[in-house]
């Protein structure tokens, strides 16, 4: 978990969240198209939307798995606001490789946090 934790604060991971949260999140972008005409191929905007779905593709296959404990990682991480801004891009590029493995992790881990999260009283 430390050594996820660190990878996820160092760079080029740590460049790659400053960009979503300052640049493509207030965006707000939804449609697929919009997302890759704002960032195109081989752009520094693409290959951070790269680095973060990798990054949490990696972390759903850990969780899965059981190599990370599902209860610690979703009271540390919140994977929704990723997902919802990256999903778009990754359901047309299942359909577009003819390949439904794309993002399956990334998909799964916000899946479970969805329903972790339905199981935790909300404190004010």
């Amino acid at each position: 978990m430390l050594q996820l934790e660190g990878l996820l604060l160092m760079d080029p991971n740590q460049s790659a969240m400053h960009w979503f949260w300052r640049m493509f999140q207030p965006r707000k972008l939804t449609d697929p198209n919009e997302i890759r005409s704002a960032y195109p191929v081989n752009s520094e905007g693409q290959r951070y939307f790269d680095r973060i779905a990798a990054f949490w593709e990696s972390a759903g296959a850990l969780v899965k798995n059981g190599l990370l404990n599902e209860q610690l990682f979703f009271d540390r991480f919140l994977v929704k606001p990723y997902w919802e801004a990256l999903k778009p891009v990754i359901l047309l590029d299942r359909e577009e490789q003819h390949e439904q493995l794309v993002g399956e992790n990334f998909e799964w881990l916000a899946v479970r946090e969805q329903k972790w999260r339905k199981t935790r009283p909300v404190k004010a």
